[in-house]
């Protein structure tokens, strides 16, 4: 399901962080930081953009393709692991 709906146009979140993430980021440390349900990064690359170590976890390819390309056009490096249940 999620790879269909991360395979259309765009992203499907938009590339900016949540509003929660945004309200908490000057209370999150710097360092290693793990996201759960990551889908297209959006989150990943701002914790990244503000120097933290990234590794996302999502079940979705498609969508840490798109992760990745954001992360590239802003330069930053994140760690992408689609894990899903067997």
């Amino acid at each position: 399901m999620w790879d269909e709906r991360y395979g259309q146009p765009g992203f499907t979140y938009g590339t900016a962080p949540s509003d929660f993430l945004r309200e908490v980021a000057d209370r999150t440390p710097r360092g290693d930081v793990l996201c759960l349900g990551e889908g297209e990064g959006r989150n990943a690359v701002f914790l990244a953009e503000r120097g933290c170590n990234v590794t996302a976890m999502d079940a979705s390819k498609v969508g840490f393709d798109k992760a990745q390309h954001l992360a590239g056009e802003r330069s930053v490096e994140i760690t992408t692991v689609a894990a899903r249940k067997p």
